[in-house]
């Protein structure tokens, strides 16, 4: 499933830009934005972030979303990767952007 999520790090060698999820594929960065384009698997991305993501469909990296992704989505989305990976706390925290 494509997405646009927001990039973290800053760009140097020891924090470089990078979508903050375990997996995913094929990222189309904008660093002066702060988003990109990534494959994430399916299985990866709760029914409730899929269904934003397909609520809100992106064409660039520089149109903002018409809504902002909501907190709770984002939160839920941590909580689902750290069950996934076994982690017993939320590691990853993407965010859709």
């Amino acid at each position: 499933m494509i997405i646009r999520l927001a990039l973290i790090g800053n760009g140097t060698d020891g924090e470089p830009y990078r979508v903050d999820l375990p997996t995913y594929a094929n990222a189309i960065t904008n660093e002066t934005t702060g988003r990109a384009f990534a494959d994430v698997p399916v299985s990866d991305v709760p029914a409730d972030v899929a269904a934003f993501v397909s609520a809100y469909p992106t064409v660039d990296l520089t149109t903002p979303l018409p809504v902002p992704f909501p907190q709770s989505l984002a939160n839920a989305w941590a909580d689902f990767l750290a069950r996934r990976y076994d982690l017993g706390n939320a590691r990853w925290k993407p965010v859709v952007f």
